[in-house]
Formats: C-alpha cells, sequence, structure tokens
C-alpha cells in the first residue's frame, strides 16, 4: 500500500547503478543492484523478443487528427515558465488533442536501424533507450468537434481511437476522492506506461524510467496546453484500479502514471456509467515477455485502492522547507521577457535533439544559465506538488559559465540564486559519476537532481518514490526545451548512484540521486 516506506527504499538500493570495474570514459559496462554482493548481473537484451515500440488499437478505426500546426504566439520560454493555473477560458477542441498527441508522442521524421535491421522513428519527446514506452489517453465530454468518449493517441499514425463512448469523466472524479480540477475538467488526459518496452533494455531500473519520461513528456504537454492557453492541472492522488478499468488496461503490464486536467468546465459531469471490460484486440507487443516482479511489486505497493484513499494521501500535501545557504550566493541574472526568443514551443519540439557533443573552448552567457534555471522550476500547478517548493534538490557542476567560477553550486529558486558548495574544476568527476560518459565532463553544467528519501517518504508513503523521481525529470524536460530558445543543447544521462552522492557530500550527505541532465554549446562538425 502507498502509505508504506520500505518497499521504495528497498526498490532504490536494488536499482542503483555502479561501476563494474575501473575502467575509461565510454566504457558503459555497468552493474545493477548491490556492488558488494554483485545480485544484479547485467542484463543481456534479447534481440529476438526486442518490443514493438507502438500500442496499435486494430479494430477501432483511426479517428484523423490534422498535423497542421498553426504557431500559437506565445514563446516557448515563456510557456515552459507557466504553472498551468493561469486564469483563462480557451476550451479544449480536437485540434488541441491532436496537437498534445504530436507534440508529446509523435513520430518524428528522423529515424534510426537497430542491430536487427528494423527501422524506428523518434518521437517528438525524448525517452530513456528510444524505448517510447509511455502512451496517451483522453477522457472528454462532448467537444466542439469530438464526441465524448475514452479515446487512445495512436502515435503510430497520429490519430485516434474510441474506446468508450459516452462521457465518462464521473468515473476520474470517482478514482480522485472528487478532485478539484478532475471534476471541473471538459477533459483529462491520461498517461500509461507499458512497462516491458523499456525493462527490455534496463530491467528493473525502468521502473525509475517511468517516470523520469513522464517527466520529460509532461513538460511537452504543459508547454503545449500553456501555448494554447488552456489550463493545466497535474493529479497523482487516484485510485490505481479505477483508471486502470477505465482505460482498459490491466494495471500490471500497463498502468496509468499521471493524470492532467485540461480546462474548466462550466457544468459537472453526468454520473458515472457503468464500465463494462473492453474487448479491443491490440497488435502484440513481444513474441515473449520477461515480467520484472520488482516492477510489478513497487508498482503496486505505491498504488492507492479508493477514491477515498486518494482524497486522503492528497491531504498531506506537503511544502517542503527550502534549505538555508550556508556558502556564499551568487544572483540570478534571467533575461527579461522581451529578450526571449519569441520562437513558439512547436517549433522548439520539432528542432529537440540530444546534444552530446560540446564545446569545451567557449564559455555559456551567465543570463542564459540564469534563464535556464529560474524558468524550468518555477513548479506546477499540481495536486501534491506545490510551485516553489520542489521536493528535490538540484546540484550543479558549473565547468564553463561566463562570471561563474568553476565548481559545485546549489540552486536556490526562492531566493532567485546559486550557492557556491565547492570551487574547482571537476570535468574529470563529472565523467565519472555520469557513467564514465565523457559528454558529462565537456558539458558546460551538469544539473543532478537529488531527493532526501527517508523525508518524502515519511510525508507521502511509497507513492512518494513516484513524485520523487517524476519532478526532477520534468523540470530537466523543460530546461531541455528551453536550451533552443537559447542556442545551446542538453541531453538527459544516468549516474552511478552513490558515487554522485559521495560526489556532493558532506552536503548531500543522505540525500539520493534522481536524476541527471547536462546542458551547454554544441561542438559544431568540422
Amino acid at each position: 500500500m502507498a502509505d508504506d516506506t520500505h518497499q521504495a527504499r528497498a526498490f532504490h538500493d536494488l536499482t542503483k547503478y555502479y561501476s563494474v570495474s575501473d575502467t575509461e570514459p565510454g566504457d558503459e559496462r555497468i552493474g545493477i543492484g548491490d556492488p558488494e554482493t554483485r545480485t544484479g548481473a547485467i542484463w543481456q537484451k534479447d534481440w529476438d523478443i526486442k518490443p514493438f515500440l507502438y500500442k496499435v488499437y486494430e479494430t477501432p478505426p483511426p479517428i484523423e487528427l490534422t498535423r497542421d500546426l498553426p504557431e500559437t504566439g506565445m514563446p516557448a520560454l515563456e510557456a515552459l515558465a507557466a504553472t498551468g493555473a493561469e486564469a483563462s477560458p480557451a476550451v479544449p477542441d480536437r485540434a488541441l488533442l491532436g496537437r498534445l498527441g504530436l507534440l508529446t508522442n509523435g513520430s518524428l521524421d528522423r529515424s534510426w536501424t537497430t542491430s536487427d535491421g528494423r527501422v524506428h522513428q523518434y518521437r517528438t519527446a525524448g525517452g530513456t533507450g528510444a524505448q517510447y514506452h509511455l502512451e496517451l489517453y483522453f477522457v472528454c465530454t462532448d467537444l466542439a468537434d469530438l464526441d465524448a468518449g475514452v479515446y487512445h493517441y495512436s502515435a503510430l499514425d497520429h490519430s485516434l481511437r474510441l474506446l468508450r463512448a459516452g462521457d465518462f469523466r464521473a468515473a476520474l472524479v470517482e478514482a480522485t476522492g472528487n478532485q478539484p480540477s478532475i471534476a471541473a475538467a471538459p477533459v483529462v488526459l491520461a498517461m500509461t506506461s507499458t512497462f516491458w518496452r523499456n525493462a527490455w533494455r534496463y530491467r528493473e531500473r525502468a521502473y525509475r524510467h517511468t517516470y523520469w519520461d513522464a517527466g520529460t513528456s509532461l513538460s511537452h504537454i504543459l508547454a503545449v496546453a500553456a501555448s494554447a492557453r488552456v489550463p493545466t492541472e497535474l493529479v497523482f492522488s487516484y485510485a490505481d484500479p479505477a483508471v486502470n478499468e477505465l482505460l482498459g488496461v490491466d494495471g500490471q503490464r500497463e498502468s496509468a502514471v499521471a493524470l492532467v486536467a485540461l480546462g474548466h468546465a462550466d457544468t459537472a459531469p453526468p454520473p458515472a456509467q457503468e464500465l463494462g471490460p473492453l474487448d479491443l484486440p491490440t497488435r502484440r507487443l513481444s513474441p515473449a515477455e520477461v515480467t520484472f516482479h520488482a516492477i510489478t511489486d513497487m508498482h503496486s505497493a505505491s498504488s492507492l485502492r479508493t477514491g477515498e484513499d486518494a482524497a486522503g494521501w492528497r491531504s498531506r500535501r506537503w511544502r517542503r522547507p527550502a534549505p538555508e545557504p550556508t556558502g556564499e550566493l551568487i544572483e540570478l541574472r534571467p533575461l527579461p521577457a522581451e529578450r526571449l526568443d519569441p520562437r513558439p514551443a512547436e517549433q522548439l519540439i520539432f528542432r529537440r535533439r540530444s546534444t552530446r557533443n560540446y564545446d569545451t573552448d567557449v564559455e555559456i552567457p551567465f543570463e542564459a544559465f540564469s534563464t535556464l534555471l529560474e524558468r524550468s522550476t518555477r513548479g506546477v500547478a499540481s495536486d501534491v506538488l506545490t510551485p516553489g517548493a520542489p521536493l528535490t534538490d538540484l546540484y550543479l557542476i558549473v565547468n564553463a559559465v561566463e562570471g561563474l567560477a568553476p565548481g559545485i553550486y546549489l540552486h536556490h529558486p526562492e531566493r532567485g540564486a546559486v550557492e557556491l558548495v565547492r570551487a574547482g574544476t571537476f570535468r574529470k568527476e563529472a565523467t565519472r559519476i555520469a557513467a564514465n560518459q565523457q559528454y558529462a565532463g565537456n558539458a558546460h553544467v551538469n544539473l543532478y537532481y537529488l531527493a532526501h528519501l527517508p523525508s518524502i517518504l515519511e510525508r507521502y508513503g511509497d507513492r512518494g518514490y513516484r513524485l520523487a523521481q517524476l519532478e526532477g525529470a520534468l523540470h530537466a524536460g523543460k530546461l531541455h526545451l528551453g536550451t533552443h530558445a537559447m542556442g545551446l543543447g542538453a541531453v538527459g544521462s544516468t549516474s552511478f548512484d552513490d558515487e554522485v552522492v559521495d560526489f556532493f557530500s558532506p552536503h548531500a550527505g543522505g540525500k539520493d540521486y534522481m536524476f541527471v541532465t547536462v546542458f551547454g554549446k554544441r561542438r559544431r562538425a568540422r
């Protein structure tokens, strides 16, 4: 149950990465689990059962969505900084649902070929290992150009599939214990993960990636909705079985991981309809699947069973006290609104790339550094996350920022400043703790999101682990998109968990590694 805390702590320790041996940069031999006993054998991918990267309903006819995306006029950095709580009369429509699908989980023109000869398309939002395990569903009332129903967004052909006809929003109101934004929303987006798609490559650690990738995708969803001036609220307090039943997923192979309330309706949803089972065949993912019980056990332990449970869990909402600085504070200087790149979010999303080659001969401007930190960490409207009071602490390894001494810093969003924790040049160490990835040492800035898990789990139980993993990735997703508006680039990475904490200690003593991303100026091909 979500009230327990022992499962999350044990799972986190089970899925830590460590170096198998002291190796040179670029050697990616990584162990998982307990480095003392070597209980976590390295998973060998079986290419014969590699999962298909799309969920395809075989019988419902596709409902066409336009690929024509008129520009909204809102600068991307303004949309990325929006919390979702901004008042607006805008109402979602079919075009917005298509826009959200395409700009969050849609296929790009760029592709890659795997060693088995299969060609795969990249998606608009990045995902760990390009395994694309997330799915989007919409539960809506009658819209101006779309009938009420439960719909699945098909990334394969950019269309909707109707799964249930009628207004089923009341089922979500009940599942969330009458959560206000869900009760008022004409559309609710439900995000799910098909765990096996990612676990094929990353085994048990894929459960962390569920929330890393959910955070990245949610950064797109919130920016796209903000650009359309549609209010949003992230909701994590829901009865997992009820939401899964509505969507027609089993809760073990595929399960809901987040809800997003979109817009405000003038009338309450009609009474809940009785749910029958969905008998809609889908294309098989793999000839065979492997169940990693640590994933299913962790997800079950962090689940809520009823709407009453959801309301009780939500009542624990916590405004975490900001850490007091003990070192020198350097005030950030973000760019004023009139100097922001005017390009909208949709342009940057289509241009988004993972940047692994950085120009070590130049520094990036302090104003760009400041703008990205400030606009990516304002927070989001949510039932349990509090804007301006993140659950995670953001540590930075600064390698090359104009006017900022190289060293380790801690971001203080409530003060609009960074605190110097330790001065020095740490490119070699940055490479090492990022699983020997040289691009981390070359990048201008490394951002590490660390959490004090004991306090989060004490407040939120095992379900708090989902929040801790997701929040840093959500902020990093906003920053990643924002780098493209500043002429920079970024990439998410992975790290050796305990080495990260050791490196940032004693300041980070007692905390745990959650997420890392790096950014800087691209090195142009010569």
